[in-house]
This record gives C-alpha cells, sequence and structure tokens, in this order.
C-alpha cells in the first residue's frame, strides 16, 4: 500500500462511503479514524500530514469497505456508547440509539425520591436501559429479561464491563410474568420490538444485519405493548410506573393500551428529532 497521511486515508475512507450512499459517511470515515488510529477530528487538523501506519491503513480500509457494503458502523467498531457509557454490541443484538435515552431520563425522573426502587427492564437486549439506569440510581434494585441467547452474552458483559451489580434473567415477556410475584416492582420499563412486520424489509438496509426478534413487532406494531401491559401490569405496585419506548406515531395506540389495563397519568416525552418517543403511565389500581 502506498505511503498515506491521515488525512488522506480520512479523505478517501470518506468518498468512498459517499459513493456507496452511506448516510452520514464524513461522521462514519471520522468514527473510524479515531477507532483506529486514535485521531479524532482534532489530531487530523494538528497532525493530519503524519504519515499513517501500513497494517492500520489496511485495517481501516477493510473496515470502510464492510461499511460501504452496509453493515451497521456500531458492529464494524465492536462497542458503541449510550448514556455516557460503553456497550458491546455485534451480530445478534440491537444497537442503542439515542432515541432510547429520553426513556431512561424518564424513567429515572420517575424514581427520583423513592429509597430502593425494583425496576424491571423487559426485552433487556443489551441491557442499555437496565445497566444506564443502575449507574445513575445505584440505589436502585434492577432486573434485565431478555430472551435470546446472543443479546444475553452480550447483556452479562456490558453489566460486567460497566460495574452494574444487576440481575439478569432469561424470559420471555408471553410467558415468564408469572415467574414474579405481584406488585413487585416500582417500575417496569421496556423498548420492546414495534416496527411493523411488513415495513422491516422496506427500512434502511442497515436493520437487516440487527436481530429480526428485536424489530419485529407484529402486523400493526403494537404486539409487544399488549403482551407486557395486559400480562405484566399486576407485577407493578401501586401508583408504580410503566415506561415504553414507542415508535413513531404509536403513542396513542399505547396508551388506550394501558389505560385499559388500569394506567392512568398517561404521558409522553418527545425524542430530537420532536417524535413522542416515551409513552409512560401510572398504575391506579
Amino acid at each position: 500500500m502506498e505511503n498515506l497521511t491521515l488525512n488522506e486515508v480520512y479523505r478517501r475512507g470518506e468518498a468512498t462511503l459517499e459513493g456507496a450512499g452511506v448516510p452520514d459517511a464524513e461522521v462514519d470515515a471520522l468514527y473510524l479514524t479515531e477507532n483506529i488510529f486514535g485521531a479524532d477530528r482534532t489530531a487530523l487538523i494538528l497532525h493530519g500530514d503524519r504519515p499513517a501506519d501500513s497494517g492500520l491503513c489496511r485495517r481501516f480500509f477493510d473496515c470502510i469497505d464492510e461499511r460501504a457494503s452496509g453493515r451497521p458502523l456500531q458492529y464494524i467498531m465492536g462497542t458503541w456508547n449510550f448514556m455516557g457509557y460503553d456497550f458491546y454490541v455485534g451480530e445478534g443484538v440491537l444497537i442503542p440509539r439515542d432515541d432510547t435515552e429520553t426513556t431512561v431520563l424518564r424513567a429515572l425522573k420517575l424514581l427520583n425520591g423513592r429509597e430502593a426502587p425494583r425496576v424491571i427492564d423487559l426485552c433487556s437486549g443489551s441491557g442499555a436501559i437496565a445497566i444506564s439506569l443502575k449507574k445513575m440510581m445505584p440505589q436502585a434494585q434492577v432486573t434485565a429479561l431478555e430472551l435470546s441467547e446472543d443479546a444475553l452474552g452480550y447483556l452479562k458483559r456490558n453489566a460486567e464491563r460497566n460495574g452494574a451489580e444487576i440481575t439478569i434473567v432469561k424470559g420471555d415477556v408471553s410467558t415468564d410474568a408469572e415467574k414474579f410475584a405481584d406488585g413487585s416492582f416500582d417500575m417496569i420499563v421496556s423498548n420492546p420490538p414495534y416496527i411493523i412486520s411488513n415495513q422491516i424489509d422496506t427500512l434502511q438496509r442497515e436493520l437487516s444485519y440487527e436481530p429480526r426478534m428485536a424489530l419485529d413487532g407484529g402486523k400493526d406494531g403494537l404486539d409487544f405493548y399488549r403482551i407486557i401491559t395486559e400480562r405484566w401490569a399486576a407485577k407493578i405496585k401501586p401508583n408504580g410506573w410503566l415506561v415504553y419506548e414507542t415508535g413513531e406515531d404509536e403513542h396513542e395506540a399505547t396508551a388506550d393500551i394501558m389505560k385499559a389495563s388500569g394506567f392512568c397519568d398517561i404521558s409522553y416525552d418527545l425524542d430530537l428529532q420532536m417524535y413522542k418517543r416515551t409513552t409512560y403511565g401510572r398504575f391506579g389500581k
């Protein structure tokens, strides 16, 4: 490989991604430059004329080719930051997204003032919600429930990586509510699958790499909101909370499902794109 400077490597990577139609090609090329060469934007400005290591160049351009093919940046890098914490990610687990931070922040606000709240995160995946809650509210007793063996592997590694002492349970939200006593939790929180089944294959190609079971919410996207609300409501203490991440334009239907199961004081939080991303309500029975 010819001798290239860091700036030349970065610009070639960006150009390749742009040519492949990758959204935010500049940002992705910068992430990979920092991940592989340890050179962030400031380093490129100050030291971009320095020669780039040839072995690292080969690795960088291999990663660029993977990204150009549609493989998610997060899987290529192997880790991703959420709420200020680093999480292992890869095939078999849903990638933590900024939208979900809205749900974590709402959960923290609702739990504020409770001495040792008990929380369960259903469909926990990588553990992004459960681990972030535990790290930001150490007095909370947090349980993470997940069915997928692949996702459980990431969940356990992420809890260990972040020093989060949470209880991890392999379980199915459809059948395993009865493993827990009624009134067990101050809060149930969940980012369940919520994409309409026949829309999954029409979305951006990156989603084809993520596990379908973490995306598919059934024919109207609401299957898991029904299952969790109806089967798990009794596990919440009186005046406890149910907090969901909801898909675009699913908040009203989710609220109706919650009302039918005895929830009140239902409200919503907006994400950065101004969608009602978090739907939450108090168990009033």
